[in-house]
């Protein structure tokens, strides 16, 4: 029986002991059938897609690890310091493999020309030195810019990182630029737009140029520019910037180009976009059935639904039943997506706020209140169970937030540099990376023992990455999913509330008359079989992976 290690385990009870509640607690929830419709994300657990199986480590490359101390960055928007580099990222690959991840994706690198204009739809020319820190604003597509690093650098980073089995994803800002772009070997440029829309109604003020996908040269240009980067580099896929900003049918020849790239060469090929919005903004961009584009997108909607429960949405949404993951808007958008296309849920990222941070927002304890760390463990075990690609931000093994800050800066965030839309870009202490274990909390690295077992539970568990999902039972506090593929079966429950939950669930729930064993695999909770099912107790703020077995799972090798 798979458990968790000692130090981990007892930093849990004695935590549960703090949370839980005087009152009494409520009658036992009774599930005889499911109480929603089983889920199949066709390309994972029906054609077994490798892209489920990813394990992302996203890191901001300048505000990560500094591994060249007596070079000299250009900075960024966000508190800082901005000193990351390439070298500082193949210093993490040790851990970041350690951790159970198997692939890292890098936010830009490509040239800014740091101190040079920006060139504005309007012929304004302006230099923006905080944004050339960031990398989301290029002008040439086939150099490293010199905040980051050398074409060396990106080579070592490679040769290391497949060293260890890691895939390396870059960041593809593929429909906006800085202006005035570096021609493409073969001489290309991306043509700029000239329609207002695209530039939010606000040309004079963009930052750049967005791209016209209308002129074919663009789209030429970019697969060259994706092409490069794989034939010259062995790169392993894509992370798409403001994906809604290149069309459907253009992508989707895009994608096929570079995914076809990938594969002649033994590569991963993955492509994700990030489309802000609602799950209809992020339909559209995945194309149809018959004509599909992005096979892959960010789950937006299923991420704000997860921090609404356990934590705040940056709009302040807080306090929102475990059933808000079930709505239309949320996981229940799934039914309605072409069935090519796999949804990659995360946390947090680089222009979101911290979970951390989102937690003390929500008014629900700091560091120092164990109610911080279990809704860490909360988020991290519903991601666990998710069929598709994961992704995780640098720091959130370890629980991280920005010192000081919590509540929103309304007033002139940008002079402070704290902004919600960037206030995540800070340097955090990674113990194995830039830090020893002495320099955080003890149950940070309980944390970050924690994300580990998962992972690793997750690395052998096809069930759990790939498997279709039946919705078994929500309330305001519970939350209960089986997933399954073949005879493999999990029982995933969560527990968001400060009262103790039990729950009896029946053999005919799991659609599994013959279930001959149920092993936790990973949790604090109780597990107990009974002639009828299964009786699981749920103390406060609890979660855990059930693992079921029948005779055809016990005959397997």
């Amino acid at each position: 029986m798979r458990r968790l290690g000692p130090v981990v385990l007892a930093g849990l009870a004695l935590g549960f002991a703090t949370l839980a509640s005087a009152r009494p607690a409520p009658e036992p929830i009774v599930i005889s059938k499911p109480m929603g419709q089983t889920e199949t994300r066709l390309p994972c657990n029906r054609n077994g897609s490798p892209f489920c199986e990813l394990r992302l480590y996203q890191v901001l490359v300048g505000t990560f690890v500094d591994g060249t101390p007596d070079h000299n960055p250009i900075g960024g928007y966000g508190p800082g310091p901005h000193t990351g580099d390439l070298k500082g990222v193949i210093q993490a690959l040790d851990t970041i493999k350690a951790m159970g991840f198997n692939a890292v994706w890098i936010t830009p690198i490509f040239d800014s020309a740091a101190g040079s204009p920006q060139h504005r739809h309007s012929g304004e020319k302006v230099v923006n030195a905080r944004l050339d820190g960031t990398g989301y604003y290029p002008r040439d597509y086939f150099k490293v810019d010199p905040q980051y690093g050398t074409a060396q650098d990106v080579r070592d980073l490679i040769a290391a990182a497949h060293q260890r089995d890691l895939k390396i994803i870059f960041d593809g800002v593929f429909g906006h630029h800085k202006g005035n772009v570096t021609p493409s070997p073969s001489s290309l440029v991306p043509a700029a737009s000239k329609r207002p829309a695209d530039y939010f109604n606000s040309p004079e003020t963009y930052p750049g140029e967005v791209v016209d996908f209308a002129n074919p040269k663009s789209l030429a240009f970019y697969d060259e520019v994706a092409r490069y980067w794989i034939d010259v580099y062995g790169i392993d896929g894509w992370r798409l910037d403001q994906a809604y900003q290149v069309p459907n049918r253009p992508m989707a020849k895009l994608v096929k180009s570079i995914a076809q790239s990938s594969k002649d060469q033994g590569k991963l090929g993955y492509v994700v976009g990030e489309i802000w919005g609602t799950a209809d903004r992020i339909r559209a961009s995945l194309g149809t059935n018959e004509e599909p584009a992005l096979p892959s997108a960010f789950d937006f909607p299923a991420r704000y639904a997860l921090v609404q429960i356990l934590a705040t949405g940056e709009d302040g949404t807080k306090g929102k039943p475990a059933t808000t993951l079930q709505e239309s808007w949320a996981m229940g958008a799934h039914a309605s997506y072409p069935d090519h296309a796999i949804m990659n849920l995360m946390l947090g990222n680089h222009d979101l706020v911290r979970f951390g941070d989102l937690i003390q927002r929500a008014g629900k304890g700091g560091p120092n209140a164990e109610s911080y760390w279990a809704r860490h463990r909360l988020a991290f075990t519903f991601m666990a169970a998710w069929s598709g690609p994961i992704t995780t931000y640098y720091g959130e093994e370890v629980g991280a937030e920005v010192a000081g800050f919590s509540m929103r800066v309304s007033q002139n965030c940008g002079e402070v540099q704290k902004c919600d839309d960037h206030i995540a870009r800070n340097m955090v202490k990674l113990p194995g990376i830039n830090a020893n274990n002495t320099d955080v909390l003890p149950k940070a690295l309980a944390l970050r023992a924690y994300l580990t077992e998962l992972l690793a539970l997750r690395k052998v568990s096809p069930a759990l990455y790939a498997g279709s999902r039946t919705h078994l039972y929500s309330d305001r506090h519970v939350y209960v999913d089986l997933k399954s593929l073949g005879a493999e079966k999990f029982v995933f429950v969560m527990n968001v509330s400060d009262l103790h939950q039990t729950i009896r669930l029946s053999k005919s729930a799991l659609s599994d008359e013959d279930m001959r064993e149920a092993r936790l695999m990973i949790g604090y909770i109780k597990v107990r079989e009974t002639a009828a099912g299964l009786e699981i107790d749920l103390p406060p703020l609890s979660t855990g992976i059930v693992r079921i077995q029948n005779s055809e799972a016990a005959a397997r090798p």
